[in-house]
Order: structure tokens, then C-alpha cells, then sequence
């Protein structure tokens, strides 16, 4: 597996040898790679415009596509592995194992999901994966809105104003797709098991800098990530999480203290239950719904782009935007 060159814009090429058992080795980074996947297929339909009724079928099966349990659960784990980089809370998950022993800190870290966050540097830790999460629902709000606009434009084209014959039928498709979920793809799982990936992750965490994913494309033959951009950021005040919203923060604390430690594979059943984050799952399960309906009331192609935008995007914003203020 080829690893990220930091030259100009980070590349990951495609892992052409890994064997299934590294592929298994760390259950953040492969969840996270299915958050990716889903903004790889953002980048996809922000890229091009739609030209065809296949065209949005395909935008509309593949944003709208995601298990809503399997979505959650990688942006949280991708928020925790961005959280994992601060440097404070590196040191202090490292004191603490190094002091009473991996066994306390893996017990605490157990019996209390309000202990990691407690640590030094936790706030800030956190405080970094909200301004990672800030830049993506920007993103997916701006996109919402180019999508959007296409409902309208497309009004005037004749294959777009073609009756779509039976829209219960695509919605009940879509529906279809959303209960088995769109897979990690193989590059991104790739990508976040690269030995560098931890210099990327750093970058996105940063307070103003521009969403990972603005280069990434499901289309593409390898997975690029921006640049780290450092001049003109922390400019911004840090992200603070809004309340009620503490025990997602606190998920997100413990996960990036497994990930310190490289305790994924060896605490799974811990890290799936700091994974399961009922309030955006529901939030999202609740967009899957209102886009399945929103499709079935469609009549002409060129509404289904509108149903896109609002639900499978600015929907999906909104949810994940909705734990820092």
C-alpha cells in the first residue's frame, strides 16, 4: 500500500496488496471510510452537472443510498479520529496508560463514556472534530443548494419534464438500498489506513480550514486529499459543543482515546457501543424517510433533484452540524 505524498495536494493511491486481516484492524478507520464514501459521492454530484434521467437516478441512489446507523456511526468515527491528533490529549491518554497500566485506563474508559473527555486536552479534542464537522455541513449545504438549483433549471429541458411513470416504485427502491447500506470503498479504506493518514486528519482539524473531502471523488483512480493549509486559521473562535449535545462529544472523546491507545481491534465490542449514536442516526433515518416520500410524490424527472438536495444533503448537514454551536 502506497502511502500519502505530501507534495502540493496529499494523494493516496490504491492499496493493491493489503490482506484482510490489516483491513480489519482498526474498526474507527474503517467506519470512517464509509463516511468518506459518502462525501466522495457528494464530490461526485457537485462535479457534474445532470444530463440524463440515469444521472440523477444514480445521484439519487448513491447519496440517498447510506444506512442511516452505518452513516452515523462513521462521521463519529471519523470525528474521532480527527480528534485523536491534538496533541494535549495525546500526552494525557498516554500518561495516564503509562502511570496505572493500559487495563485501568481501558476499565475507565468502559465503565464511564463521560471519562475521556475529562482528560487534558479533551475539549480541545473535541473542539477540533466539530470544526472538521463545521466545514462538511458547509459543504453539504452549499451542495444542496447547486443541486437544488438543477430542479428548477432542468425545466426546460425535454427529458427532464418526462413523467416518471411509477415513483413509488423508485421510492420503494430507494428504500431498498438504504436498509443494506452502501459499502466503504476499498481506496478510502485504504486511505485511512495509511501510516501518514494521523497529518491529514491534523489538517482538518483545524479551526477555518476547508472540508477534507473538497477533492475527493469516488470517480477518481486515487483518493486525493487537500493539502494541509495553515496560514490564516485559528481566526475563528474553537467550536463548542451545544447543549445537550454532551454525550455525543463525550462518544467521540472515548473513541479517540481507543484510538491512541491502538486498542481498536482488541476493544471492539466497546468501540461499537461508543459508536452507536442514537440522536444523528435518528436524524438521519428521519432524512432517509422524508426522501423516500419526497420521491414518491415526485411526478416530472426534474423534481427528483430537489428531493436530493434537501433530504439526501442539506438534511444530512443539518444532522451532523447539530452538535457544536
Amino acid at each position: 500500500m502506497k502511502s500519502i505524498r505530501m507534495i502540493g495536494t496529499a494523494v493516496i493511491a490504491l492499496g493493491m496488496a493489503m490482506g484482510a486481516s490489516a483491513q480489519s484492524a482498526d474498526p474507527i478507520s474503517e467506519s470512517a471510510a464509509v463516511y468518506g464514501t459518502y462525501q466522495s459521492d457528494v464530490t461526485d454530484v457537485k462535479e457534474k452537472p445532470f444530463a440524463s434521467a440515469n444521472d440523477i437516478d444514480t445521484a439519487l441512489n448513491t447519496l440517498g443510498g447510506h444506512n442511516p446507523d452505518q452513516l452515523s456511526k462513521g462521521w463519529i468515527s471519523y470525528s474521532a479520529l480527527i480528534a485523536s491528533q491534538d496533541p494535549e490529549y495525546r500526552a494525557a491518554v498516554r500518561d495516564i496508560e503509562s502511570y496505572y497500566g493500559s487495563d485501568v485506563l481501558l476499565t475507565g474508559l468502559k465503565n464511564d463514556v463521560r471519562y475521556a473527555r475529562t482528560l487534558s486536552g479533551g475539549d480541545n479534542a473535541v473542539s477540533m472534530s466539530l470544526a472538521a464537522t463545521e466545514a462538511d455541513s458547509q459543504r453539504l449545504s452549499a451542495t444542496a443548494a447547486y443541486v437544488k438549483e438543477q430542479a428548477y433549471s432542468l425545466q426546460g429541458s425535454g427529458w427532464a419534464k418526462a413523467k416518471i411513470g411509477n415513483s413509488g416504485a423508485k421510492a420503494n427502491r430507494l428504500n431498498s438500498i438504504q436498509t443494506v447500506g452502501t459499502p466503504a470503498r476499498q481506496p478510502l479504506i485504504s486511505a485511512f489506513a495509511a501510516s501518514d493518514i494521523d497529518s491529514v486528519l491534523a489538517g482538518a482539524g483545524r479551526v477555518g480550514a476547508p472540508s477534507l473531502w473538497d477533492n475527493v471523488s469516488g470517480a477518481a483512480d486515487a483518493i486525493r486529499f487537500p493539502a494541509a493549509v495553515t496560514s490564516g486559521l485559528g481566526l475563528t473562535q474553537k467550536k463548542k459543543v451545544k447543549y445537550g449535545k454532551e454525550p455525543v462529544a463525550d462518544q467521540i472523546a472515548t473513541l479517540a482515546a481507543y484510538r491512541i491507545l491502538g486498542e481498536t481491534a482488541s476493544s471492539s465490542s466497546q468501540v461499537n457501543s461508543a459508536m452507536a449514536e442514537r440522536e444523528t442516526r435518528g436524524c438521519l433515518n428521519m432524512a432517509n424517510l422524508n426522501l423516500q416520500q419526497c420521491v414518491a410524490a415526485a411526478n416530472q424527472q426534474y423534481e427528483v433533484p430537489f428531493c436530493i438536495g434537501e433530504h439526501a444533503l442539506a438534511d444530512v448537514g443539518q444532522c451532523i452540524g447539530g452538535v457544536y454551536q
